[in-house]
């Protein structure tokens, strides 16, 4: 929790329960929220807490760059927590974590090549869906 406590107060967020317990449920696994699930996974540990809450959060976190938010066609906004350029694998509803350095540093260098100087890639969103088998 005192990570949690450390991040918010470098992007000038108060260290509310909320954002704390948004951030430690964030923490926890590589896994996509959606905002429902964050809010049926804390309400019982923050009594009054309202979905709208749970959204205004979520956009501050975001726009802070502690949070991630994951938009798939078709599908509810996820929420992961900001852990560099990573790919997902899409399956279903299922958003699996692919890391995979070399393989971004190419993508990277390949528009750097096409492209030269005309544009700067700040971080990278790669999706990929297919079938996840067992």
């Amino acid at each position: 929790m005192e990570k949690s406590r450390e991040l918010l107060k470098e992007n000038n967020l108060k260290a509310s329960s909320a954002r704390l317990m948004l951030l430690e449920q964030l923490a926890g696994k590589h896994v996509h929220y959606t905002a429902d699930e964050l809010f049926n996974n804390l309400k019982s540990s923050l009594p009054g807490l309202s979905l709208a809450t749970i959204y205004k959060n979520l956009e501050d976190l975001s726009k802070a760059g502690i949070i991630r938010e994951i938009r798939l066609a078709g599908q509810n906004r996820r929420f992961e927590l900001e852990r560099g350029d990573h790919i997902h694998l899409v399956s279903g509803t299922n958003i699996m974590d692919y890391v995979d350095d070399d393989l971004l540093e190419e993508i990277k260098n390949r528009i750097n090549v096409k492209l030269g100087t005309a544009f700067d890639i700040e971080s990278v969103e790669l999706q990929i869906f297919g079938t996840q088998k067992p």
